[in-house]
């Protein structure tokens, strides 16, 4: 571990040190998170988990810090399961796909989630909260940690951020309470025969859970995009025999790549910035230079919550669509199902 990395590490111990860990009265909450930068599939997998428990969880919100939103250090309800009540630009591009997927749950955003749970407690009575990417997040008490790995790059070289993506020690992974590889159908069997063996040793766990981001059809965008309107997909056969421009703005544009490939796709062509990327009118120009307005765009859902701003400066083209994923277990969903309830209900 080189100095920086040393001085990474020692701030995350001191931080989880003098954080103070509070419970939510009468309220119980679940973590979904990793412990590297990105790239894992959280937003599809909270999504995943709120509608798994919703039938044990009717009356649940969910609370993320809105990254990359304007009002990321306010206090503010972006969702109260009905009306959306911020712009993406203001909660940040993640959040409001949540608030737009999940019909029926509240979805808070800001720095201070205690102070958002306790308001949504206060205000609708609300007693299961989902903390997006909160296993470094040691303010909030919880009942279950769940933990994301990503199987196509599961620690990155190894090293602590900046020098590498973990965001803390491997060996961390002994605080989860479930841990979930995903996009498992991306890489070999052996591969993630190993990567299996590994988290089992680290994380003391008697069962890892493998997922995939399944495919649902295309959406064409643009679209009324609201938690009111389920939209239609259209079956991927179209991306056979044409080429395909992947635009995207996130961790692991070469999954997405995959994902197309793997849905028709033949012959892809990329168009790929940072993670979180604000799309630029430069940056619309720089793409409309590149496509022609019949050729086939594919971006992601993520991806459509950022651009949607610039729709009419895109509005040429022809066929724009959008991937539409869901989060899905492979393996032993019962177990996984069951395993939490267990540590919801009947924890003290």
């Amino acid at each position: 571990m080189n100095p920086l990395e040393k001085l990474y590490s020692f701030g995350d111990r001191l931080n989880k040190r003098l954080t103070k860990s509070m419970r939510i009265q009468g309220a119980r909450v679940l973590s979904v998170g990793n412990i590297t930068t990105g790239g894992t599939g959280k937003t599809p997998a909270t999504i995943y988990f709120s509608k798994l428990l919703r039938a044990e969880f009717p009356n649940q919100a969910v609370l993320s810090r809105g990254y990359g939103g304007k009002l990321a250090h306010q206090t503010n309800l972006l969702s109260d399961g009905y009306r959306l009540h911020l712009t993406s630009d203001e909660s940040g591009d993640e959040p409001y796909l949540m608030a737009v997927n999940l019909p029926g749950v509240k979805v808070a955003v800001g720095r201070n989630r205690l102070k958002n749970a306790q308001r949504l407690v206060k205000e609708f009575g609300t007693n299961f909260f989902l903390l997006d990417d909160g296993f470094q997040h040691y303010r909030i008490g919880r009942d279950a940690d769940v933990v994301l790995i990503d199987a196509t790059n599961p620690f990155g070289s190894g090293r602590l951020l900046p020098q590498g993506i973990l965001r803390e020690p491997v060996a961390n992974l002994a605080r989860a309470h479930a841990i979930v590889l995903t996009k498992t159908d991306l890489v070999s069997s052996s591969d993630l025969d190993d990567l299996k063996e590994k988290v089992l040793g680290l994380s003391g766990l008697s069962h890892i859970f493998t997922s995939r981001h399944a495919v649902k059809g295309l959406v064409q965008i643009p679209h009324d995009y609201t938690p009111q309107v389920m939209p239609k997909t259209v079956a991927t056969d179209i991306l056979k025999h044409e080429t395909v421009w992947a635009l995207s703005a996130i961790a692991n544009s070469r999954a997405f790549e995959e994902m197309l490939r793997r849905a028709g796709a033949e012959n892809v062509e990329q168009i790929s910035f940072r993670d979180h990327h604000d799309f630029s009118d430069r940056d619309i120009e720089m793409v409309l230079t590149r496509v022609r307005p019949y050729d086939l765009v594919v971006t992601t859902e993520k991806d459509y919550v950022r651009l949607r701003k610039h729709m009419p400066r895109l509005a040429g083209l022809r066929q724009f669509y959008y991937l539409k994923i869901e989060f899905e277990i492979m393996d032993n969903e019962i177990l996984l199902k069951e395993g939490l309830k267990a540590r919801l209900l009947h924890s003290a």
